[in-house]
């Protein structure tokens, strides 16, 4: 069936994209993009089998198709869950899966934490917990994956060096630098932002750094969003996914994430799915953040054995 996009009525200033994609009589499954600041891709239904599932797929306030672009005012992750059951109920569906990967595997886990009796079961890979220890290993600490990334962390301080920007307080200081900066100006902020994250992805590709002119008008909403739910925490309290993983530690989930992640370290994931009763944790033995052409293939038959059991 071709994918059908749609539309949610306007709500605190924004207008919410989605589409469905699959089977229209299969078993729902909400999938959440990553980011923040991303938005959601046909790849994304593809993990699944479309003969057999009905797949959704929103951009989350602010990213892709959804209006106002990079607009900040009224985004929270409590928006995007809110958002989630609003697509839920507008479709008539009772219960989902959830679905995500990286940041969409933190919004599977709240969505499903809030709405235990709305969610069927969790399939996540690339796990992020959004929590301090994560993002302090990722971003701010110079004995975290700096470490193994010597080079690319040494450009990032040029960039702080040049823009005044401060370790601690990197996420205030970027948006304040985006405020009022010219285009070529933020055109090379939202560049050197997207290079230090985007060379933790794989540690099997060569570091490659942005061309500042090829930056567009979404690269850059992007990032003010991102950066938006940095300064925030992403708007949850700390370890607030492990603290609050009793809500569906009896829910069936499966979890794939590889071995060499080292913008996530797999550490987190094995830790969730320690709490989790009705877990399996799959490790891709070749991939990272990004999952090599074996881990997607590791993905795609984890997903599809999750699902023969627990969709029927």
């Amino acid at each position: 069936m071709p994918a059908k996009t749609y539309t949610l009525p306007e709500k605190d200033g924004h207008v919410v994209s989605f589409s469905q994609h699959g089977n229209p009589k299969g078993a729902a499954i909400i999938s959440f993009h990553g980011g923040p600041g991303s938005k959601s891709e046909t790849y994304h239904a593809e993990n699944f089998d479309l003969k057999k599932y009905r797949v959704i797929l929103f951009d989350q306030r602010g990213c892709g198709k959804s209006l106002p672009s990079g607009k900040l005012e009224n985004n929270t992750t409590d928006n995007l869950l809110g958002d989630a059951e609003r697509i839920r109920e507008q479709l008539g569906i009772e219960k989902w899966f959830a679905a995500g990967s990286s940041w969409g595997s933190s919004l599977s886990l709240l969505y499903a934490i809030k709405h235990p009796k709305r969610t069927r079961g969790i399939l996540i890979s690339a796990v992020f917990l959004a929590d301090r220890d994560s993002m302090a290993w990722a971003m701010e600490d110079e004995k975290g994956v700096a470490r193994l990334m010597p080079d690319v962390w040494a450009k990032r301080m040029d960039f702080f060096k040049r823009f005044n920007i401060k370790l601690k307080t990197q996420n205030s200081d970027i948006l304040k630098a985006l405020h009022g900066a010219t285009l070529e100006k933020q055109k090379e902020i939202a560049a050197e932002i997207q290079d230090w994250e985007g060379n933790l992805f794989s540690t099997l590709s060569p570091v490659s750094y942005k061309n500042p002119e090829n930056i567009t008008d979404e690269n850059i909403a992007s990032v003010r969003i991102y950066m938006h739910y940095e300064i925030n925490h992403e708007f949850i309290p700390d370890n607030f996914i492990l603290k609050n993983v009793s809500a569906i530690e009896s829910m069936p989930a499966v979890i794939v994430h590889g071995r060499y992640d080292v913008l996530c370290p797999l550490q987190k994931a094995h830790e969730l799915a320690g709490k989790l009763k009705n877990a399996e944790l799959i490790v891709a033995t070749s991939s990272g953040h990004k999952l090599t052409a074996e881990g997607e293939t590791i993905r795609k038959m984890a997903f599809d054995r999750f699902l023969e059991r627990h969709a029927t």
